[in-house]
């Protein structure tokens, strides 16, 4: 018997009784080819002997937004470059976290104005009239390598405007955040390594980039290789690639059988040392991204990240919020593990096991 309209069946209840998912439902009622002809057949027509109508408002906002139509625009916001380097593509992750910004703002509905905050010619009052002049009321700070590298006369600044940070987090000035869980990076990396089979793993990282991280990649590495003997727990080494004659000899004395970096000009320097990949030493990069190919890595979803930075700054400009954060919110991305021709699997050791005679 058929529902009366004021009580309409909807797809879960028609589904149930064509033996078929919701998910199902939805696509043979908008003829999805997906869907064979005879299933949907059958279904629209059980979906009109139950009464199902459909709601032609619902169906219109549907179909705009399976359409993919681009929201009305909703301002510009400033991404504001903290480096040393004006061309921010010429670093990987910095064109990455860049590449999310945009992306994410054009998905919103927002406009990114670019400025260098190591232009000759930038002061603090010329940056904040020319962003005020243009109605620019969000800021995304985005490659600050050290507090060191931003005037003094920016201290106040960044407090009259809905503000972000991407990439890191030791800017003490109780901003937002976004950034790559850099802690979880290193110890997932410990980790898999040791999955793999490798019983002496060894960090290489120059102690200015643990450094900027607040020793999060030394703190991840530590974290797990704690688990292991005494004997196969080594030191974190330090690296200086324009010396690395001290990281090279640590590990001829240590013998580690993978060495875990943040650097991939390593991987030349341990082949000029005669080191051969992986059959010597593995090799795994804390940073890995497309032009990495002959490493295996971690990919930190540095366009994630960027686009973390959007959504923070366009949520606070909707509630109106300006300045420091009495509790300044950090969004962590994690990072995915990429396989790749730089490691190999190690043999596991049998265990020993008798077997009783039956």
């Amino acid at each position: 018997m058929p529902h009366s309209p004021e009580r309409r069946p909807n797809m879960q209840q028609i589904g149930q009784a064509a033996g078929v998912s919701k998910s199902a439902v939805s696509l043979a009622l908008r003829n999805d080819p997906r869907i064979p002809e005879a299933t949907r057949l059958r279904i629209q027509q059980i979906a009109e002997e139950m009464g199902y109508r459909r709601n032609p408002v619902v169906d219109s906002l549907m179909t705009q937004l399976r359409a993919g139509r681009q929201p009305t625009f909703q301002a510009n916001l400033g991404l504001i470059n903290c480096s040393p380097i004006s061309d921010l593509s010429k670093n990987h992750t910095f064109r990455r976290l860049r590449e999310g910004v945009l992306r994410r703002a054009e998905d919103l509905g927002y406009g990114i104005e670019e400025f260098w905050l190591q232009q000759p010619d930038m002061r603090p009052q010329r940056l904040k009239q020319i962003v005020e002049t243009r109605g620019i009321r969000g800021l995304i700070l985005i490659a600050a390598l050290s507090p060191d590298t931003i005037d003094r006369g920016y201290v106040d600044f960044w407090y009259d405007f809905a503000c972000a940070v991407i990439g890191v987090t030791h800017l003490n000035n109780r901003l937002n955040c976004a950034s790559n869980d850099q802690y979880l990076t290193a110890r997932r990396a410990t980790g898999k390594v040791l999955e793999l089979g490798y019983k002496r793993p060894m960090l290489v990282v120059p102690p200015h980039d643990d450094a900027l991280l607040e020793d999060k990649f030394s703190a991840g590495f530590y974290s797990a290789a704690r688990h292991l003997s005494v004997l196969d727990q080594i030191p974190v080494v330090p690296l200086d690639l324009d010396d690395p004659h001290a990281a090279l000899q640590a590990i001829r004395q240590q013998r580690p059988d993978v060495v875990i970096t943040n650097k991939s000009e390593f991987y030349s320097v341990l082949q000029d040392d005669g080191i051969r990949i992986p059959k010597d030493l593995g090799l795994v990069h804390l940073d890995w991204h497309d032009a990495l190919a002959n490493i295996a890595g971690m990919r930190q979803n540095n366009r994630v990240v960027g686009s973390a930075g959007v959504d923070l700054v366009v949520g606070q400009l909707q509630k109106n919020e300006f300045g420091s954060q009495e509790f300044p919110k950090v969004v962590q991305i994690e990072s995915v593990w990429i396989d790749g021709p730089s490691v190999k699997l190690q043999k596991p050791v049998e265990k020993n096991v008798s077997k009783k005679k039956t």
